[in-house]
């Protein structure tokens, strides 16, 4: 069963559970008919019934015990889709994300152009882009060769899309190109002109290179942020920068920058492996964050 179709019973699936209660009362009434017992009595039975079951009880076992039939329910289910019921919700929300199935077929060019920078993080990349595409189209994602008039058209077709997709867009592309090892420099030069291409302003272009500047497994020393010099800090007011980096205080450049990429590669929240923890994660990325600009300077 493809995902089209997993989808596809999902929703039928859903469906069936929220009318659950309208047919209990319908079926109820259909054998009181067939039964040829008095209409207006069986009626007034099965609302009772009905109350007492699904009202009387109180609201929060209410539904404990319609979630727990829900979960058994989707738990049939999922065996034969070989799918769970959050991982298709999750599919479903990716795709609405972007503009829905019309936009995808205008992310595969790009999807096609970063992945071909990467090549030993193919099946990682494939693996991702399973949460947000079909079968067919991971196919035309990888082994389709696209024109350059193919490129201009997507351009053109993300260029009147609104913000909102444009933002969820470039998020993907970003997450895609840190598979294995993070983003090298011709995947970011690639992000880079996608972005200006797309017309995104100054302030977003600036709020996705400070986001995902930490996930660079190069950096360049024009980027830095920072003017002062390391000398106007003492050496006790450096410390703790050191320690939240694991690194000793007499840490090269090099051993500070590879410190910080080896953090955020682990720890940036935007990474699919900690969808858990982002909290924790944008937590921890501040603190590392700042430890790297102190100690870059």
């Amino acid at each position: 069963m493809n995902r089209n179709e997993i989808v596809r019973h999902y929703k039928r699936v859903k469906l069936i559970l929220k009318f659950i209660p309208c047919f209990t009362i319908i079926i109820g009434i259909g054998l009181a008919i067939i039964y040829d017992i008095v209409y207006e009595i069986s009626l007034i039975l099965i609302l009772i019934a009905y109350w007492t079951i699904f009202k009387a009880i109180q609201p929060v076992n209410n539904l404990q015990i319609f979630m727990r039939f829900s979960d058994r329910f989707f738990h049939h289910y999922e065996k034969k889709w070989g799918m769970t019921k959050k991982e298709i919700e999750a599919y479903i929300s990716h795709r609405t994300q972007l503009g829905g199935d019309d936009s995808i077929s205008y992310l595969l060019p790009y999807i096609n152009q970063l992945c071909q920078l990467n090549e030993e993080a193919k099946e990682e990349q494939k693996t991702f882009l399973s949460g947000f595409l079909n079968e067919k189209e991971l196919e035309l994602a990888f082994d389709q060769e696209y024109s350059d008039s193919q490129i201009e058209k997507s351009y053109q077709y993300w260029r009147e899309n609104g913000l909102g997709e444009k933002k969820a867009l470039i998020n993907l592309l970003f997450q895609l190109s840190v598979e294995q090892d993070g983003i090298h420099n011709d995947e970011w030069k690639l992000l880079m002109q996608i972005m200006t291409q797309l017309k995104l302003n100054n302030r977003y272009i600036e709020y996705f290179k400070n986001r995902y500047s930490s996930l660079r497994t190069e950096f360049d020393d024009f980027e830095r942020k920072s003017t002062s010099a390391l000398s106007e800090y003492s050496a006790a007011s450096l410390k703790p920068y050191y320690a939240v980096l694991g690194l000793e205080e007499e840490a090269s450049i090099e051993e500070i920058k590879q410190a910080y990429h080896n953090l955020a590669l682990q720890h940036h929240p935007d990474l699919p492996k900690n969808a858990d923890r982002i909290e924790e994660c944008e937590e921890l990325m501040m603190k590392i964050n700042d430890a790297y600009e102190k100690l870059q300077r």
